[in-house]
């Protein structure tokens, strides 16, 4: 089924309520009646990898699919009938969840109108899970967590070996998107001190593979271990490095989406009045907890014994809204929605309390340390 067909199936009430969210993000709502076009949930699983990069010090709760459908997924179906997208990804990987079929079947059923994306590093030889996602009943997009294009980098910035296996999955979710034009692909690049010099090279591997987009990023620091990771120690590299991706992007003919240079803004740059996320998407993780997106640090709200619309115009998303009504907040400190934020030390970590069982945990470890 092509996207045209895919984008047909959406229904008047989506129709509606999406229309209705982009109205009231362009007047700057502060309480909102649409509800959000993307619904971020965090399905945090174990992973095979052990990426250098991972924000894993915490410590997540594994999602149960039968937890969702008691407690969280009832208040959330209304919510995600409404909505454009659906993204079903956590820390981890979300693919080698036990239930991964159980739950891609689920969503394909409930909600075959909203659009999918899944991040996954591509790795596990489960047929029955790239049958659901290459199938006709939803479009996906997968979003190829590789940083790498070689056997080698790729073991050495994910910590396993599964090079091979990777690249025959992506052959044949390519070959299935000739036939179903779906999955739509795009190959992730987070870059840091140890793997920047090849992204260039990782274009080149890309436009070989007949991927639709590559995706670069830097890397954001969770734990003060990982900070030597970090391009913001390396600024003459990353934009070295960043001219010279988009270089041989543009002779490929590869879509190429890259970080901010380091330095000056951008040429006729010119900074947002606003960020779209605080109207336009919601996080919830496993236990009901909320976030307005993935690099947003402390965020008091959650789910847990309360209305969606509570808190989606609780005093959390208010306040956000507001100070980004006014071009402050968070729009500050966003390299994403802010071009210059990427020369400020404090738009390269995050910072979130952790969870307090898992701070007595590592209090215990410690005291048992020599």
């Amino acid at each position: 089924m092509d996207e045209f067909c895919m984008r047909e199936m959406k229904t008047e009430e989506q129709k509606a309520n999406l229309a209705l969210n982009v109205r009231e993000h362009d007047e700057k709502r502060i309480v909102l009646s649409s509800t959000p076009r993307r619904v971020f949930l965090q399905i945090n699983a174990a992973c095979n990898a052990d990426c250098v990069f991972c924000s894993k010090g915490y410590d997540y709760p594994t999602f149960s699919f039968d937890d969702y459908l008691k407690a969280v997924g009832p208040r959330l179906n209304r919510v995600l009938s409404q909505a454009e997208e659906l993204i079903l990804t956590g820390s981890g990987e979300f693919l080698g969840l036990p239930d991964a079929e159980r739950i891609l079947a689920y969503f394909n059923r409930e909600f075959p109108h909203v659009d999918k994306y899944i991040a996954t590093n591509a790795s596990h030889a489960r047929p029955r899970v790239w049958e659901l996602i290459t199938g006709g009943e939803s479009r996906y997009t997968l979003q190829l967590s590789l940083h790498s294009a070689d056997p080698e980098s790729h073991k050495a910035m994910m910590r396993y070996g599964a090079w091979e296996q990777v690249q025959r999955n992506i052959r044949f979710l390519a070959e299935r998107r000739k036939v179903m034009g779906n999955p739509r692909l795009k190959a992730m690049f987070v870059m840091t001190t140890l793997n920047a010099e090849l992204l260039p090279e990782f274009v080149r591997w890309a436009a070989g593979v007949g991927v639709d987009e590559v995706i670069a990023g830097y890397f954001y620091i969770y734990e003060s271990q990982q900070k030597y990771l970090s391009l913001y120690f390396k600024q003459g590299l990353a934009n070295r490095v960043i001219d010279e991706a988009r270089k041989t992007a543009d002779e490929l003919g590869v879509t190429l989406r890259l970080p901010p240079k380091f330095g000056g803004s951008p040429p006729g740059w010119v900074k947002p009045s606003s960020c779209p996320e605080p109207w336009h998407q919601i996080m919830i993780n496993a236990d009901g907890r909320v976030l307005p997106c993935d690099v947003y640090g402390d965020f008091d709200e959650s789910l847990a014994g309360r209305s969606f619309d509570e808190v989606w115009n609780g005093p959390g998303y208010r306040a956000v809204r507001c100070s980004l009504r006014a071009g402050a907040g968070c729009l500050e400190t966003c390299p994403r929605q802010n071009a210059a934020a990427v020369n400020d030390w404090s738009a390269h970590v995050i910072h979130r309390r952790k969870d307090p069982a898992q701070i007595v945990k590592e209090r215990h470890e410690a005291l048992r340390k020599p």
